[in-house]
């Protein structure tokens, strides 16, 4: 007891020095990314944590490695290091920082891509403690992860808690991505080398990958070059609503239910009539509202990614004082993503062509209605279409980096020079099916000119619309659809499926570059007082269009224009009867855009797929497959020849983003009683300028063209900050550590979201004469006037070290978010239609300001290393930690509950069971993630959030060194073939399904 009483009253002493020393270390204090390059640092480094000529191999050195970086950190800090040469723990690195305390992915394909720290995605990632430039990050501030080979890095650190001698840093975090240099391995020539095969349990496709290192170093002078090769067909699929369709509230009100897109629209037999108006789920009376979704749809992807990186270094000793450092990092992908898959949506936009078979009162009210959630959806079948698309994008970056380094007695000064540029290139192409006979479009007859045949039937073989049964099921952990014989049967029948429509949309073309010049230095007073100073300018400027493909019709063929209209749908539902520029036949009767042909046609011969989806009732469809639009504008103008570019002018932008940014921090090493006590206190000043040039959209033109572009709106704009960071740490006993921290940060937005304009969406409406497209909704991404994300941070942790492989760790922070975005639907009742006319209310999804957001939590951790166990079970060891994020956005979803901040999790947990002994290495790792807000204000309905539930991921990998040169190795991802499940509000009115396959490699590493 006297022991105990000892170590409460030390650790009330400690408490009370660090409130002592807080306001005299920070008048001010700063956010933000790099340490000072060489600068002297507050406490001496563990003989092994940098030391030059050590190459870090096996689980247990790799996390050795990770532990002696958080122990040395000047703030709170953890890491992941590399297993060996070219091998992080997972196959990516976001897969890989997924293990740490508070840090929570997004995936693509099934692949980590981007990464939260602590419940917030604004996370800036440096190279080297500097800002990069990577193809998948032209407009945002964190970069897409599956662009970035991981075998060219040895570890990454993620900084929790701000320094002032950081330039660039997170609202939550800051990850820095560390490559190999040749001062980091041994003298002499050094080389490893790795090939492996991958597949994945759905794709089946062989997928290798390679990647070596070679390096040569002396004394004073030494180079290395790495380089990474994969090619790689990642599948997922997808089930239930289709997202970017939406929906719209339905209530059984007589007005409501009998309007336009009403349950009793086109279909006077839904519902029983009762007092008020119109029962649809069968209770009694007229007081309930539904969401009912535009579409339901299955599909299957296949992602072929093809990358190659290369990283190259130099480094020399000048003199005694001075060392040069060059860098230069390449990456350049191909990414082909192909989708095959069906849509039944209504013919009408966003019309409840259906009952509810099995619904449940939620017991919220909207709009003064019972808000009933849907798990069956009896329907009287609207359009049935296969569909394929497949997006092209080629991407490249390039980042330099040279240093100049001096090391004084007392003095050191780095100057350092960064040059990044990337571009990346988009295209697309779709192809449409359909399986009705076409009534809902023209009577399902096209109208052609006698030199293509005249006027033909549109699908002979195909059911007529709003007369069949169909229902869509939701109870089950997979979404089953009942349809209707006649459709069924026909599924399997080539002769069944009509070309409906063929476009090209939302190509686009980015480019950036980014020069950065810094200086840093520090000055030592004495071994336990220094200072560090350093200027900072930065230039970023990102360019982005896009724009659709439409193609001339019927040039001297009917057209009033003798060389043709343009039209971007070339679908059956288009009429060219625009007075601008129309079509006609001989009878003067107008045209029918698209073609339609059986997929039986001689011109679609060796292009079709038949594809089994991920929804129960619908069995095989057939569509044109993907991979035969690898070139998308060949294909299209195979079709429709002379394919010209129409700018979509509200995505088209260019945004300058430069900033001068200073900093002054304080060091101090010294002694509390007997326990050693270092902080850091300073200040960042940072003056940002914006120059953003925004494209705006014009009047509206006909055939899915975008709207004219109206001229531009530059904005110029600047703001300072001023940041305050403070860090002290307090070595309670020689294991137990003590740390604190306080800081205000300041995060860029994503360019786009200053740059980016209005986007439309169109769909057609069949109850005017001639048929109209109308606006369905749209997006406005950018606003120049939005303001920076801002907070101020409090980090307190305690880290407990066992030994050089055992730790554990406690901490707790707090975000207070002055200032945030967020996505959210608003309501515009001025965007015309095609034909220039307004007609309705239309959700346009877009960012907005929040302010007073906060976030708070614990994140408790332990790695633990059973060496001291007899034989073989001293080779176990474990890697577990929980984090409890608990946020609120302001605002609230339908059921009355507090929305979180998006992408936040409340809980995460990740267990690691590892084994290392006799030249085996082992690995299982586990991740959970709790629910997440996705987006608010679905389809434009207020308070209706998506959210995704719960995932467990499961991961292993294993290896055996055959000698001191040779290793074998087998490695697994999901291997449970978890899936994201979405739902709107309320678990059981679920929104649609992510599903991933299992992947596989083996392969072998060799070193010399």
């Amino acid at each position: 007891m006297q022991s105990k009483a000892n170590r409460s009253g030390v650790l009330s002493c400690a408490v009370s020095a660090l409130a002592i020393a807080l306001p005299t270390f920070m008048p001010g204090v700063a956010l933000a990314a790099t340490p000072a390059a060489d600068a002297p640092a507050p406490r001496a480094a563990s003989p092994d944590a940098d030391a030059p000529g050590i190459i870090v191999t096996g689980i247990r050195a790799s996390i050795e490695r990770a532990v002696s970086i958080k122990r040395n950190a000047a703030s709170i800090v953890d890491a992941i290091s590399a297993q060996d040469i070219g091998k992080l723990p997972d196959a990516t690195i976001s897969d890989s920082l997924q293990r740490i305390p508070g840090v929570q992915i997004r995936r693509d394909a099934g692949e980590g891509s981007t990464v939260n720290v602590r419940g917030l995605p604004q996370v800036v990632t440096l190279m080297n403690g500097e800002s990069f430039l990577g193809a998948g990050s032209i407009t945002s501030v964190q970069p897409n992860f599956t662009d970035i080979p991981s075998q060219l890095f040895s570890g990454a650190s993620v900084i929790k808690s701000a320094t002032g001698s950081m330039l660039s840093a997170g609202i939550s975090g800051t990850i820095d991505l560390k490559t190999r240099r040749p001062f980091d391995l041994k003298s002499g020539v050094h080389g490893a080398f790795s090939a492996d095969g991958g597949s994945g349990s759905s794709t089946k496709k062989f997928d290798p990958h390679f990647n070596g290192l070679v390096s040569w170093r002396n004394d004073n002078v030494g180079f290395l070059i790495s380089a990474a090769y994969s090619k790689d067909h990642l599948g997922n699929s997808y089930s239930g609503i289709q997202r970017d369709y939406g929906g719209r509230l339905a209530d059984e009100s007589l007005a409501n239910a009998t309007g336009y897109g009403g349950f009793r629209f086109d279909n006077p037999n839904r519902g029983t009539n009762v007092p008020g108006g119109i029962d649809v789920n069968g209770n009694g009376t007229a007081t309930d509202s539904f969401f009912s979704p535009q579409a339901h749809t299955g599909w299957n992807r296949m992602t072929e990614r093809e990358r190659i990186g290369v990283n190259g270094s130099f480094q020399a000793h000048l003199s005694d004082t001075l060392e040069f450092v060059a860098d230069g990092f390449y990456t350049k992908q191909n990414q082909y993503t192909g989708t095959s898959g069906f849509q039944m949506q209504g013919v009408n936009w966003q019309a409840a062509d259906f009952v509810p078979g099995q619904s449940r009162d939620t017991g919220s009210l909207i709009n003064g209605f019972h808000f009933n959630t849907t798990q069956k959806y009896n329907y009287t079948l609207q359009n049935f279409d296969s569909y394929s698309e497949l997006n092209r994008a080629i991407s490249d970056s390039t980042n330099l980096n040279a240093e100049l380094r001096y090391k004084g007695d007392k003095l050191r000064l780095t100057l350092r020079g960064v040059y990044g540029k990337a571009n990346y290139r988009l295209d697309n192409s779709y192809a449409q099916f359909s399986l009705s006979d076409g009534t809902q479009w023209f009577n399902g007859v096209g109208t052609y000119p006698a030199s293509l045949g005249g006027n033909r039937i549109f699908n002979p073989l195909g059911y007529t619309y709003n007369t069949l049964p169909a229902t869509v099921d939701y109870t089950g952990s997979s979404v089953n659809f009942t349809l209707p014989g006649q459709l069924t049967n026909e599924l399997g029948n080539k002769s069944a499926y009509a070309l409906k429509t063929i476009s090209s949309e939302g190509n686009q073309r980015s480019n950036a570059d980014m020069k950065v010049l810094r200086l840093d230095g520090a000055y030592e007073f004495n071994s336990s007082f220094n200072v560090e100073f350093g200027l900072r300018y930065g230039d970023r400027s990102a360019q982005q269009t896009v724009f659709d493909r439409a193609a001339p019709l019927y040039g001297g063929n009917g057209a009033s224009n003798p060389a043709g209209c343009y039209v971007k749908w070339k679908a059956f539902d288009v009429q060219m009867n625009d007075p601008s520029c129309y079509a006609t036949n001989a009878s003067g009767q107008y045209l029918t855009a698209g073609l339609t042909r059986l997929a039986t046609d001689p011109t679609l011969s060796g292009l079709l797929t038949q594809s089994s989806l991920p929804v129960g009732g619908v069995g095989s469809i057939y569509t044109i497959n993907p991979m035969a639009m690898r070139d998308p504008l060949a294909f299209q103008n195979s079709f429709y020849p002379g394919n010209k570019e129409f700018v979509q002018p509200g995505q088209t932008f260019s945004v300058g983003f430069k900033q001068w940014s200073g900093f002054a921090q304080l060091n101090y090493a010294g002694e509390i009683g007997s326990m050693a006590f270092h902080a850091n206190g300073g200040l960042r000043i940072i003056n940002t300028s914006l120059h953003v040039i925004q494209h705006l959209a014009g009047s509206p033109q006909p055939y899915g063209l975008p709207n004219t572009d109206a001229g531009t709106l530059t904005t110029d704009r600047s703001f300072t900050d001023f940041l305050p960071a403070f860090n002290a740490s307090l070595d309670v006993t020689n294991k137990l550590r003590l740390r604190a921290a306080v800081a205000k940060n300041m995060t860029p937005l994503n360019l786009d979201q200053w740059g980016g304009g209005l986007n439309l969406n169109y769909a057609i409406d069949t109850t005017t004469n001639p048929p109209v497209f109308h606006v369905a909704g749209g997006s406005s991404n950018g606003n120049p006037q939005l303001d920076p994300w801002r907070s101020t941070n409090y980090d307190v942790s305690l880290e407990y070290y066992l030994g050089r492989t055992s730790m554990i760790s406690l901490a707790l922070f707090r975000i207070d978010v002055k200032s945030f975005i967020q996505s959210a639907t608003v309501m515009r009742s001025n965007i015309p239609d095609l034909d220039g006319v307004v007609r309705s209310t239309v959700p346009i999804t877009t960012n907005v300001q929040g302010n007073g957001g906060k976030l708070q939590g614990v994140e408790v951790g332990g790695k633990y290393g059973f060496d001291f166990l007899p034989g073989w079970l001293g080779g176990f060891g474990i890697d577990a930690n929980y984090t409890y994020s608990d946020s609120s956005s302001g605002n609230y979803d339908l059921s009355g509950a507090k929305e979180p901040f998006h992408d936040n999790s409340k809980h995460q947990i990740n267990a690691a069971l590892w084994y290392e002994k006799y030249g085996l290495q082992a690995r299982v790792a586990w991740n959970y993630r709790s629910k997440r807000a996705e987006q608010s204000d679905f389809a434009g309905i207020a308070g209706m959030t998506l959210y995704q539930a719960p995932t467990n991921y499961v991961d292993a990998s294993v290896s055996y060194d055959v000698n001191k040169q040779v290793t074998i190795f087998a490695q697994g991802s999901n291997l449970t073939k978890e899936s994201e499940h979405y739902f709107l509000v309320w678990p059981d009115l679920k929104a649609f399904n992510n599903l991933y396959e299992r992947r596989f490699q083996i392969g072998a590493r060799a070193r010399f």
